[in-house]
């Protein structure tokens, strides 16, 4: 029985093999073709874009009402700076953990929630400036409060980063 396969293997191997052999004519050439040559090419069409569309005035009036939060939030925390600064200094050189040191995390922790809160003002701001932007209209109005909310977050930032490092020293 084994015999019969192995004949049967060596008949069918020259079979095979002329499934490999190459063909008698010329390969077809890689010239460029005369199609090729003219080429197809098409010019779109001229079109002009249209503006971008401003903002709802829904979205516009939001806009204005997150900045004025904004506003009235960073005038709280100006407000409170002063007695915050107050406390920091009369704790400083105290020891973690003394009375002055908690009076004045305290008062820094109050300061910090002030600038909390405008920051998810901030927040939302983004997320309006980003559905502007997505829907293709135009972020002139959005982008400028934003820019001012962002301009008073990073004053408030500043104002905490001071205090912090004047707390730890």
């Amino acid at each position: 029985m084994t015999a019969r396969i192995a004949i049967l293997f060596v008949a069918a191997g020259p079979l095979a093999l002329g499934a490999c052999a190459t063909p008698s004519g010329e390969y077809p050439s890689l010239a460029q073709r005369e199609i090729e040559r003219t080429g197809l090419v098409m010019t779109p069409p001229q079109t002009i874009p249209s503006p971008p569309q401003s903002p709802a005035a829904p979205v516009l009036t939001e806009a204005s009402e997150l900045v004025d939060s904004v506003r009235t939030v960073h005038a709280a925390f100006l407000a409170g700076e002063a007695a915050v600064r107050s406390r920091v200094a009369a704790a400083r050189g105290a020891t973690s953990g003394s009375e002055a040191w908690a009076l004045a995390e305290v008062a820094l922790a109050g300061l910090s929630s002030q600038r909390s809160r405008a920051m998810v003002a901030l927040a939302d701001l983004d997320r309006l400036y980003i559905a502007a932007s997505t829907s293709g209209e135009s972020t002139e109005t959005i982008g400028a409060a934003r820019s001012e909310a962002a301009s008073m977050v990073a004053a408030e930032d500043a104002v905490l980063s001071e205090l912090t490092a004047q707390l730890r020293s």
